[in-house]
Parts: C-alpha cells; structure tokens; sequence
C-alpha cells in the first residue's frame, strides 16, 4: 500500500498544512442560537438585503471568503485555488459569490460533505506541492 495513505479513507500529510484562518456567516436565525459568538458576521435579515436565496447564498460566500482573507492576512493573489460548493446546480452561487477574487474555481459537490471534502482537497493540493495556499468554503 501506498505510505501516504492509511487504509482505504485516511490519508497521511507529510507536510502538514495547516488552516491559517477560519471564517463563519451566519443568517439572522443562525444567530439566535447557541453558536452566535463563534460567527464572524450574522447577518441582520435572512437574504443579506439581497433579492432571492440564491443571490444571498452567493453574498454569504464572498463575506466569508472576505473574512477569512482578512484573518490570515492574505490577498486574493496569494490564494492559489479555492475549491469550493454548495448545493444548488453547478454550484451556481458558489460561482457567482467568488469570481470576484480572480482565483482559480475548483467547483465541489459532495452534499453535506462538501466541507470536509473542500479541506481534504485544498490540504492534497498544498501538501502535494501544487500549491501554497487555498482556500476551501462551503454553503
């Protein structure tokens, strides 16, 4: 078996990439619950003043993508990839919210998995030398 895996699903990091920042955004009912401290922005209304879901769902993607630029003190241009989804067609609103950054899109479905698999990728990418710094964000 390959030395870089651990069985059939783990995978071993012999770089050890790290996360630089995290982000969260949340929408108005989200931030009544009990996870309000741990958001970085909770939005006033549930559409972020924005005219359909699909529109706010593509504003919440940019702020969080902002924020966590903003934590780690990096630019658009240091980001070399940011793989990325949700779960409407063609990750339509994770398209629409990020191409404002000029960073190369690398479009992930997973269902509610589409976090976990958007690190997994962006950690492969950066241990395996093809980049330096990602991004990965889910909606």
């Amino acid at each position: 078996m390959n030395e870089l895996r651990k069985g059939r699903q783990s995978i071993v990091f012999p770089n050890y990439p790290s996360i630089a920042a995290s982000a969260a955004v949340a929408g108005k009912k989200e931030g009544k619950g009990p996870l309000r401290a741990d958001f970085d922005q909770i939005a006033a209304d549930t559409k972020l003043g924005q005219a359909s879901w699909e529109k706010a769902e593509s504003k919440f993607m940019q702020q969080t993508v902002l924020s966590a630029l903003k934590k780690s003190n990096l630019h658009p241009a240091d980001i070399d990839y940011i793989f990325a989804g949700d779960l409407l067609n063609q990750c339509a609103s994770t398209n629409y919210g990020i191409r404002v950054f000029s960073i190369p899109f690398i479009g992930l479905y997973g269902a509610c998995s589409t976090m976990g698999l958007s690190m997994k990728m962006a950690a492969m990418a950066i241990d395996g030398g093809f980049a330096d710094s990602c991004v990965a964000v889910t909606s």
